[in-house]
């Protein structure tokens, strides 16, 4: 299975992960990263003279998965949620004229068969934000519809647990979100979806059940990470350490590497695995 814990405020985060990939109780991999960085993006059509000109790019900033469960559903559902929101979102107007974010199988090639008035054109304020709740949306219909095919044709509840994070930016501020996404059950013809938001200053792990309740109270105990007014920093670094300690036993189905992704108001989200 898996470890992940995390942490945010407004404008910091901490992520921790072990790096184990096992099948059927045995070691598989040691040192995968369970913690994957991507940079969501939408094409904007240009309009010139009444015809398309080309598209200019919406970039979303730096946003992680962590995730955890079964490795095949893991993989399928990220490479398509990737390969949507880095290549396949394009903005247009719908019926009203409001701009909204399409996904576009054809990566807005299909655009340029229009014809076009200028107006059509997008303005900055016209530029909807990318935000976790969005790229939740996404996130949670590729997972639904990955975790039914897996279910229908293997013939077993699917499992498949990720957190998404990173530093929205709404109204130009930037603040730092969080959701969980769970699919663990199969009830035909739907998969059965867990969501819910991180709560800011709450650790919330994902992963092997068993350690979780164990470990976030053993977190939790130590009387400097219960201090008020609460000190990120020193919350972020108790949580490293009962991590790290968890993920040196190398036991069971935790062990191998440790990813540690981090943010804080003055530094940009890094990644570094030890």
């Amino acid at each position: 299975m898996t470890i992940i814990a995390f942490h945010h405020t407004e404008d910091a985060l901490l992520a921790v992960a072990d790096g184990l990939i096992s099948r059927a109780g045995a070691r598989v991999i040691d040192e995968t990263k369970k913690i994957l960085a991507f940079k969501p993006a939408y094409k904007v059509p240009r309009v010139s003279l009444e015809r398309f000109n080309g598209f200019s790019e919406y970039n979303g900033g730096v946003f992680c998965i962590g995730y955890a469960g079964n490795f095949t559903i893991i993989s399928d559902v990220i490479n398509t949620f990737t390969s949507i929101v880095t290549s396949k979102l394009v903005l247009d107007r719908d019926s009203a004229g409001t701009p909204t974010v399409y996904n576009r199988l054809d990566e807005g090639r299909g655009l340029r068969e229009r014809s076009y008035s200028d107006d059509y054109n997008f303005s900055s304020d016209d530029m909807p934000p990318i935000t976790i709740n969005f790229l939740a949306n996404i996130l949670q219909k590729v997972i639904e519809s990955t975790c039914a095919d897996f279910a229908k044709n293997a013939m077993q509840s699917p499992d498949i647990e990720i957190i998404l994070f990173g530093e929205e930016t709404v109204s130009y501020r930037g603040r730092i979100r969080a959701q969980v996404i769970k699919c663990k059950d199969f009830t035909f013809p739907n998969a059965v979806i867990e969501r819910y938001s991180v709560l800011p200053w709450r650790t919330v792990c994902i992963g092997d059940a068993s350690v979780i309740p164990s470990l976030i109270n053993s977190i939790e105990a130590d009387p400097m990470f219960n201090a008020i007014p609460p000190d990120e920093q020193v919350r972020t670094s108790i949580i490293i350490d009962h991590v790290v300690k968890l993920i040196r036993l190398n036991i069971g189905t935790i062990g191998g590497d440790c990813t540690i992704a981090r943010a804080t108001w003055a530094n940009a989200l890094e990644i570094t695995t030890v």
